[in-house]
């Protein structure tokens, strides 16, 4: 394995990802990429082959956190059922070794009342933030930050106030 020194030319987080990669055979940042095309292509068997079993799944603003299934894929298939447009671009992504960072537009029409919004047949285009960690062979960790009340003004919704409150 080579060693990266002072003088390489290279910067820390440059050096950590080359390590990464070499170490245990795929970037955090080629897993991310990964992840977001399998996500593109709505192909939910995809996304989770990218992760451990035993992955943990955080979704800040919804104040949820869980497994893999319990998170993952319950988030995904509800989206994928209520968007069936669902799609995202990926703007950038930032390698560090065992963590990559990524800027992603998540977009879709939706199509039936979900997550607290009515339908009203409107599409919305929202910039997320992902902190994807790894071993190098899985994704491990996903955390997911956005605008929430931007997304909900986006799809129609006047209340952040849940019904009966």
């Amino acid at each position: 394995m080579r060693q990266y020194l002072p003088g390489d030319g290279l910067t820390i987080v440059q050096a950590s990802a080359a390590l990464s990669a070499n170490c245990n055979g795929m970037s955090t940042k080629q897993l991310s990429l990964d992840f977001f095309d399998a996500y593109r292509r709505q192909d939910i068997d995809a996304m989770k082959a990218l992760f451990h079993a035993d992955a943990t799944i955080r979704y800040v603003p919804f104040a949820m956190e869980g497994s893999l299934d319990a998170a993952g894929v319950a988030a995904w298939s509800g989206l994928i059922d209520a968007f069936p447009d669902l799609t995202n671009r990926v703007e950038e992504v930032w390698d560090a070794g065992s963590a990559a960072f990524a800027r992603v537009f998540i977009s879709g029409t939706q199509s039936k009342d979900a997550f607290g919004v009515p339908n009203q047949g409107r599409k919305y285009d929202l910039e997320h933030l992902f902190v994807i960690e790894s071993d190098g062979n899985r994704i491990t960790r996903m955390t997911s930050y956005w605008d929430s009340a931007d997304w909900f003004r986006r799809l129609g919704r006047t209340s952040l106030e849940t019904e009966g409150t």
